[in-house]
């Protein structure tokens, strides 16, 4: 075997094994759309059946007697209030901890430790307290539970992102005459933008895909679109097509925002991988 005909080899092994991994990783993500567009039998039939009539009865079904719609509006107005809370408070707490002259190593380790405390460990509390406050089945308890858990991982990944950036670029602007504040958001910040955006993404989807504090906290009126998908398992049966619609109407948003978003997340990723 020659040389080239090793590296053509190669070549189509590495093709092949990239190919079973995507095929692994896409294969869920395409079952759940078989299964929003075709009928239950369909679905259930073992061996699986691939060649079928589509029916769009499950969307049908979620939009018109489920009313899926105003559970997606409560999950957008959750989401991207608490991504936009958490960008506005973790950008300038990263930059007062690369920064300012502060002791910021046992704050990082106390954000750290709080963000792997798991919500079932906290939810009652966070039920009783939210019931005596009166807010359970509201938005502000919703986007106030999302904004603390994911606000840790927030400042710890910023600060990744500005340590990147070099530490002249602010003694320059400083020694010109500009303020602390005039350097975050005139300078730095810009040179962010891509690092900000990847947080971001990362926080919009951690809170659009939230369930156990959705499901204990909410009912009726702020419902976020993951608890429709229980309405779908009952005394009738599980309405599989209704499952799929639901599931690929919720899926879609974060696919569609991650590939639009896929420059600027790239590039915030790079940014941040260099240095801790």
């Amino acid at each position: 075997m020659t040389g080239a005909d090793r590296k053509l080899l190669s070549k189509l092994l590495l093709t092949g094994m990239w190919a079973v991994i995507v095929c692994i990783y896409l294969f869920p993500y395409v079952w759940m759309v078989l299964t929003g567009i075709r009928r239950p039998v369909d679905t259930l039939t073992m061996p699986p059946r691939f060649i079928f009539t589509p029916t769009f009865d499950g969307f049908d079904a979620i939009f018109r007697e489920v009313k899926f719609q105003d559970y997606l509006l409560h999950s957008v107005v959750v989401a991207v209030s608490a991504t936009l809370i958490v960008a506005a408070v973790a950008a300038p707490a990263a930059y007062a901890l690369t920064h300012l002259r502060m002791r910021g190593g046992i704050f990082l380790a106390a954000i750290l430790v709080a963000r792997m405390v798991p919500g079932i460990a906290i939810v009652i509390p966070i039920y009783l307290a939210a019931s005596r406050m009166g807010m359970l089945d509201t938005y502000a308890v919703l986007i106030t539970i999302y904004t603390a858990f994911n606000l840790p991982f927030a400042i710890w990944l910023l600060r990744g992102f500005f340590r990147e950036i070099p530490g002249e670029v602010r003694e320059a602007a400083i020694i010109d005459g500009a303020s602390e504040l005039q350097v975050f958001l005139r300078i730095i910040l810009p040179l962010l933008s891509a690092g900000l955006v990847a947080t971001g993404v990362f926080v919009f989807i951690a809170a659009w895909n939230e369930f156990l504090f959705a499901l204990t906290l909410t009912n009726a009126h702020t419902a976020t679109a993951p608890l429709a998908i229980i309405g779908f398992r009952n005394e009738y049966g599980v309405q599989w097509a209704a499952i799929g619609a639901a599931s690929l109407m919720i899926s879609s948003p974060v696919v569609v925002f991650a590939v639009i978003m896929q420059r600027y997340l790239v590039r915030g990723l790079t940014m941040g991988s260099v240095k801790g």
